[in-house]
């Protein structure tokens, strides 16, 4: 029985509502899925498409809910983590996409002109899992070979490359259709 979570910040929609009464619903849910749709949710941090943003940690939805609400949580007024289980088959009109299988599986050959691949040092990566901390490495200058003679430039990050980069950091797991509230087995208060 696989667990998902989700963290619901201080004055968030989800710390709002209950989805132990109302499941979770995107905020678009007759729109159609896609790759651009998914790109936009993920590395975008756009919440108006079809999907739900769920996690196999429970870890990142304590984050989450402690980092991304707006105000702070106190033992007064907490954050909460919501804990899913779903189970095969899955509800009717509920479809879960892994995003980064989704998106490494349209992927062009290595040889291809426009790639997913970056041009960064070995710490670049580090500015998209956590660019609070690590922003530097985004804008570091692309290091050529000595008889190169190009214009300084920061090191290529596609959206897909943030896309994959971010699901994997979030252990991320996409929601199409709803969640209903009979999956939504706790809501754990955080602070």
């Amino acid at each position: 029985m696989p667990f998902f979570y989700r963290g619901a910040g201080v004055g968030t929609f989800w710390h709002q509502r209950d989805a132990r009464l109302d499941g979770f619903v995107p905020r678009r849910p007759g729109q159609t899925a896609s790759k651009d749709q998914l790109i936009k949710h993920i590395a975008r941090g756009t919440v108006d498409t079809p999907y739900v943003s769920l996690t196999r940690s429970y870890g990142i939805a304590w984050t989450y809910a402690i980092q991304f609400g707006q105000g702070a949580p106190t033992a007064a007024a907490p954050a909460f983590v919501y804990e899913i289980e779903l189970n095969e088959p899955l509800p009717p009109g509920l479809e879960l996409i892994d995003p980064v299988t989704y998106l490494a599986g349209g992927f062009p050959p290595p040889t291809a002109a426009a790639s997913y691949y970056h041009d960064g040092d070995s710490e670049f990566l580090l500015g998209v899992i956590n660019y609070t901390q690590m922003k530097a490495s985004l804008t570091q200058t692309v290091k050529n070979p000595p008889s190169a003679q190009g214009t300084p430039r920061a090191p290529n990050l596609s959206p897909e490359l943030e896309t994959l980069v971010r699901a994997l950091r979030d252990a991320e797991i996409l929601a199409v259709g709803n969640v209903p509230a009979s999956c939504v087995r706790s809501r754990y208060e955080v602070w």
